[in-house]
């Protein structure tokens, strides 16, 4: 599934590939995933247009779930580079706090919070 969007100052593009197994992905997930995904870049890039967010400030991060009470609404995920940080529900994107367990792929901005980094704008890549 590739989304091709034209908009004032540029393209927008978003893509979703099933995963491994094409058959396990029903294609409205891949339509879901790919719809979701151009919405996040289409509200970073009004973000740009109106001054709000520098280009270079933005640098997702690849992470994975490694500790979630979703009874209490947070988490904590487990980057690339071994550390964690924190996430709240409120931080996941696209209501998908609740589609999250441990072990699921995310991408995520992370900010100071007040008791160190934590994670913002945190977006499910994969279940």
């Amino acid at each position: 599934m590739r989304i091709d969007l034209m908009i004032p100052r540029g393209e927008l593009v978003a893509s979703h590939a099933p995963d491994e197994d094409p058959a396990n992905e029903n294609a409205h997930v891949a339509i879901d995933e790919a719809f979701d995904r151009l919405d996040r870049r289409l509200e970073d890039h009004v973000r740009r247009l109106r001054g709000d967010v520098k280009p270079h400030d933005e640098h997702y991060r690849d992470a994975r779930v490694s500790k979630l009470w979703s009874y209490e609404g947070f988490g904590f995920l487990r980057t690339t580079d071994g550390s964690e940080v924190y996430f709240h529900k409120n931080s996941v994107l696209h209501h998908a706090f609740d589609r999250l367990h441990v072990g699921s792929s995310v991408r995520f901005l992370e900010e100071d919070g007040e008791k160190g980094p934590q994670a913002s704008t945190v977006t499910l890549v994969r279940a």
